[in-house]
């Protein structure tokens, strides 16, 4: 592993193997110069972000970042791993970081924390929002600060971003914004507040995410072929869930300009008749 670059200190840019790393370990940065081979008894954690090409945003922000923010933000994010059983995308420890550090200092300063979205991810993100509570006792023990509930959203939301393969929290907040709407678009419908505990209910915000990931980043898989007879039959048989389909489609269409195919539909009416119990 020969050093890149010296953050500080405690953090270096490193290139192993060919790939450019983020590499911790107290005391690294000490006295090392771009070309040194970086002694490995020093090494704490080495991070592969995938986005390599923006590796200068790293090191402006790396450069003022505490080293005990960097490990804190590691311990959380060794835990959400294990709690969602998903790979992450690693640059989660930087943001996330560089999150912290920014709302320990406001804290410290006894400055309130804005979290607009934090309903909207507790309730679309039910298993990021719980390990973000989680989350919460670790830093509480760890800084001994109280942080208030809406911080776990905040952090929810960089799981969430870290679980995509598009790194891009602008479109992850997009995404919870659009799928909070759609939820009371089917309320509204229907006149009801939904469970959102249900299975049924995780299916139709997995159905909607879904959905709107391939239109945010268009995907290019290819498209089945719309299913004629089965929009006849759910169109009849499910009128009313199909109608309220549609007002989702319209709302997506004429504010975002995505257009729902016909099957697309279809899915989102079966979802619907299923959380609203509805057979007509």
């Amino acid at each position: 592993m020969t050093n890149i670059r010296k953050c500080n200190n405690n953090i270096i840019l490193a290139i192993e193997n060919g790939q450019e790393v983020i590499v911790l370990g107290k005391g690294i940065g000490f006295n090392i110069r771009p070309g040194d081979e970086v002694d490995p008894k020093l090494v704490e954690k080495v991070f592969v972000p995938k986005e390599t090409a923006h590796m200068n945003r790293f090191q402006d922000i790396l450069a003022d970042l505490p080293y005990e923010q960097v490990l804190l933000a590691s311990k959380i994010v060794d835990y959400g791993k294990t709690r969602l059983d998903q790979n992450l995308n690693q640059s989660i420890v930087i943001a996330l970081a560089d999150h912290l550090n920014f709302a320990i200092n406001r804290l410290k300063d006894n400055l309130d924390i804005q979290m607009p979205l934090a309903w909207d991810i507790k309730h679309i993100y039910p298993t990021e929002f719980a390990v973000g509570k989680e989350s919460l006792k670790i830093l509480g023990q760890e800084t001994g600060i109280a942080f208030p509930e809406e911080e776990a959203a905040a952090i929810a939301l960089h799981f969430i971003n870290a679980e995509s393969d598009f790194s891009d929290m602008p479109n992850t907040i997009k995404m919870a914004g659009i799928i909070k709407k759609s939820v009371e678009i089917v309320e509204d419908h229907y006149k009801t507040v939904f469970n959102e505990n249900l299975a049924d209910f995780n299916g139709f915000i997995a159905l909607l995410r879904n959905t709107i990931l391939r239109f945010i980043y268009q995907k290019n898989e290819k498209q089945v072929k719309d299913d004629i007879e089965l929009h006849d039959l759910l169109s009849k048989r499910y009128a009313r869930a199909w109608a309220c389909a549609e007002k989702v489609a319209s709302f997506i269409e004429k504010d975002y300009g995505w257009r729902f195919t016909m099957n697309d539909i279809s899915f989102l009416t079966l979802y619907i008749s299923r959380i609203t119990g509805t057979s007509a």
